[in-house]
Formats: C-alpha cells, structure tokens, sequence
C-alpha cells in the first residue's frame, strides 16, 4: 500500500508541479523576459506542450494503476477528477491548442476575425488550464492527508 501511496505521489508531483510552474512561473517570466511577444508565444506554446505530454503520461499512469484496483475504481473519486484531468489535458492538447496553432499559421494579427477567434480559444484554454490545476492541486492536498492519515 505504502509504495502505491509512493508512487502515486511522485506521478501527481511531477504532472501536477509541471502545470504551477511552467503555467504560473516560467510562462509569465517569457512574457516579461522577451521583448517580441511572438517569441514569448511560441516559447510558452513549447513548454505547454511539453507540460501537456507530461500529464498525458502521468494521467494514463495514474488511471492505469487505479483500474488495477479492480471494480471498487468507480467508488473512488480520486479516479474521476484524474480521468477529468486526462480529459481536458486531452481536449486542451488535441483540440484548442491544434486550433490556436492553424490560426496562428495564417496572418491572424491582422484579421479581426481571426484575432477575435484566436482570443476566444486562448481565453477558453486559460480557463481548462486552471481548471487543471485546482483539481490537480485537490489531488495532492488529499495524498498528503492520506499519507499522514497512515
């Protein structure tokens, strides 16, 4: 029991440190750092990706390790906020991101039309990004009670 609670933990730290500080630290910090926000875009779009492929991983370890447990997996809720968290790391990555990258290859900056549909997938990934996160911070805050708790 004790190497899961281990090994669960160093998943969820990984996946779950990964999104605070690339998406709270290191993003904002380019965006400063740089002086062509273009730069700043496509170093952040790398580091997310990155991030993203961390949790892909992460979340398909977790959920892996979860169904080994057998059909008590659907009682645990620790199995549905991770299984959100694959899913809108997924919907994130394979969808709003592909989305972002098709406008960002047209000359979007200057297209209304464009620009105000490149703002609306980039607000809305903000918004799953730190849905992500709390969650994410929820499953970490409970593995140390658990780990605490015996």
């Amino acid at each position: 029991m004790t190497a899961g609670l281990v090994g669960e933990r160093l998943l969820l730290t990984l996946w779950v440190g990964s999104l605070w500080a690339i998406g709270y630290i290191a993003v904002p910090l380019a965006f400063v750092h740089f002086d062509d926000s273009a730069v700043a875009g496509v170093f952040a779009g790398r580091l997310f990706t990155l991030v993203d492929y961390v949790g892909l991983a992460c979340g398909s370890v977790l959920l892996l390790r979860y169904a080994l447990l057998g059909q008590h997996v659907i009682a645990l809720w620790r199995f549905w906020v991770t299984l959100s968290m694959l899913l809108l790391v997924a919907f994130l990555h394979f969808y709003l991101q592909a989305e972002m990258a098709e406008i960002k290859q047209l000359d979007w900056r200057d297209d209304a039309i464009l620009s105000a549909q490149f703002d609306f997938f980039h607000r809305f990934s903000t918004g799953i990004y730190m849905v992500i996160s709390v969650l994410g911070l929820a499953l970490v805050a409970t593995q140390t009670m658990l780990t605490e708790n015996g």
